[in-house]
């Protein structure tokens, strides 16, 4: 979550989250999806925007950012909702390599390399002042990805790193070999600007460690293990 008003993706705890850490859901103008897969986008979180769930939305509507596949499900899943002109949303199709301007910041969809069959996307976000990068969901990037990325200058990486350190690189995902490879490219094209802060998250019990542990291997490389609740300012 970005400011009160925007936030990246909305997962199945959402609602737990958001008593977790005292968040006033009722504010959120901006919802950016990166693709459908569950743990990323449950639908089914979308019908609590409407009555009797909410009230007094403080930005209704709700202007909601996602490929075909997102766009697709909304419209299916919240059909009796969408139809009785309930559901207090504006859905924005996005394709790869599009911004938004969205009130103060603008958000720019890069392509993922996560699944064959979506087009998934991941974030730069800029204000007028710093530029991040947040990963969810991707291998390494596509040559027309990082070049993008090469024309920046970004002040924060934020990137999952769902396997830790296995030996191997997953389909879709980054290991911490792949996070070091990323923030390697982007300091020799000068787009991770220096004393830029790298934040890892985005984790699974695959890793087979606890986070003290992988905080003793990131570490030393200057890498931030990401926690429930961490807030980072910018």
């Amino acid at each position: 979550m970005i400011d009160d008003q925007y936030k990246i993706d909305i997962p199945p705890d959402t609602y737990h989250q958001m008593i977790r850490e005292n968040l006033d859901l009722s504010a959120l103008s901006h919802l950016f999806i990166s693709h459908s897969h569950a743990d990323h986008f449950c639908v089914a979180e979308l019908e609590y925007l409407a009555e009797p769930f909410a009230y007094n939305l403080k930005n209704s509507p709700v202007r909601i950012y996602g490929n075909d596949a997102v766009i697709g499900k909304i419209r299916t899943q919240c059909a009796d909702v969408i139809d009785q002109g309930r559901l207090p949303a504006e859905l924005n199709r996005l394709e790869a390599f599009t911004s938004v301007k969205a009130d103060h910041l603008t958000f720019t969809s890069i392509l993922a390399s996560h699944m064959a069959d979506e087009t998934c996307l991941n974030y730069v976000v800029r204000s007028d002042s710093s530029a991040f990068l947040y990963t969810a969901d991707s291998g390494a990037y596509c040559d027309h990805t990082m070049e993008y990325l090469c024309g920046l200058r970004l002040d924060l990486l934020i990137a999952e790193c769902t396997l830790g350190t296995q030996d191997y690189e997953p389909i879709g995902h980054m290991t911490f070999k792949g996070v070091l490879e990323l923030r390697d490219r982007l300091i020799k094209c000068g787009a991770l600007a220096k004393g830029a802060r790298i934040i890892l998250t985005h984790f699974s019990h695959n890793i087979g460690m606890l986070h003290d542990e992988f905080e003793a291997i990131a570490s030393p490389e200057g890498i931030e293990i990401a926690y429930d609740g961490m807030v980072v300012d910018l």
